[in-house]
């Protein structure tokens, strides 16, 4: 038998797996309030932000490792890279938004020309 393992041998990366849930978790929490399924909340918006950038760094490496191992995983990373690219975009449409809009608290806002 060579050193060569089969295709089902060979294990999937950690940090393949580890980036694709730091990238897809974030991504869900803005994509459901987006569609204001939940309330997002402003506190959350830093760490949900960090964990889509850490997800493309992890991602990143991941890939760097499954091509010098040839472990499987390469598809996961590319996810996650995506997925925390996404969140990354999504963040930054949503500052530029709240800086050219505004943001008030619920009940807070101007009061309404109709009454």
């Amino acid at each position: 038998m060579t050193g060569q393992l089969s295709e089902n041998q060979r294990r999937y990366n950690p940090l393949a797996i580890m980036a694709c849930c730091m990238g897809l978790v974030p991504l869900l929490y803005i994509s459901a309030g987006y569609a204001e399924l939940i309330d997002l909340d402003i506190r959350l918006l830093i760490p949900v932000l960090l964990l889509g950038v850490s997800a493309v760094a992890v991602g990143t490496v991941g890939l760097k490792q499954i091509k010098t191992t040839g472990q499987r995983g390469r598809g996961l990373a590319i996810a996650a890279c995506a997925a925390g690219t996404a969140v990354f975009a999504a963040q930054a449409f949503s500052f530029v938004y709240l800086m050219v809009v505004g943001w008030s608290p619920a009940g807070c806002g101007p009061p309404d020309p109709c009454w």
